[in-house]
């Protein structure tokens, strides 16, 4: 007499297994956005090191950009003679190219132009632009604004809403970046942390309002 499993066997062991799976997915899914948010807040440390490192020997923080339609937005203000050129955000996909980001400059030189990428080169204060590994857009980095006195870099966060310019690139006036974070103002502000004023979106990501939620990661110059 041959053995096998019965059909009602076979149910209860498939049973099992979608138990099984429906809890250890969702709890691998979320380790796995904890860790990006880690290694965002890890990135922008080393970052902030070599801006700071870039400030003490230029006097200025590394120039920032973007794009709008075919202009170009620079701070700070572009050099004489020199053309505008950001390599993170021109031809970047969806909105990127719509929010603040490290720039390089353009000179023209025989034979081509010249690309220079101020944190990298001629001197590395970093090796290389750390890539958000909540972008969708391949290899951008996090986005970055500065004025005179200050700084702040920010990940799209885990809700992974780059396409609609993330929670501190919104373009409207009220929720724009060059709005929320001002350097005059004791930072991280009120409006920064809690999204005073904000009626759209919340600007911080905060992990207990749920793994995947509203918010940015950030760092500010303390």
């Amino acid at each position: 007499m041959k053995k096998g499993f019965t059909l009602i066997e076979l149910l209860i062991v498939v049973a099992i297994i979608a138990i099984l799976a429906a809890i250890a997915v969702p709890n691998f899914l979320e380790a796995q956005i904890r860790s990006k948010v880690s290694r965002a807040r890890s990135d922008m440390r080393s970052l902030a090191t070599g801006i700071e490192s870039y400030y003490v020997d230029n006097n200025q923080y590394p120039a920032s950009a973007k794009t709008g339609g075919s202009s170009l937005t620079w701070k700070p203000a572009q050099p004489a003679g020199v053309g505008p050129y950001n390599q993170y955000v021109q031809g970047a996909q969806a909105f990127t190219s719509d929010v603040w980001s490290f720039s390089a400059q353009q000179a023209t030189v025989p034979g081509g132009a010249a690309k220079m990428a101020s944190m990298t080169t001629p001197i590395s204060y970093i090796t290389s632009y750390f890539v958000d590994p909540f972008k969708d857009t391949r290899s951008a980095t996090f986005y970055y604004y500065n004025d005179t006195n200050g700084w702040i870099l920010w990940s799209c966060g885990p809700d992974a809403d780059e396409a609609t310019r993330s929670n501190l690139g919104l373009v409207a006036a009220s929720n724009a970046v060059e709005t929320v974070y001002q350097s005059a103002i004791a930072q991280p502000s009120n409006t920064l942390i809690a999204g005073q004023g904000n009626t759209n979106r919340a600007f911080t990501y905060d992990p207990t309002n749920g793994t995947v939620s509203p918010g940015d990661v950030w760092r500010v110059k303390q």
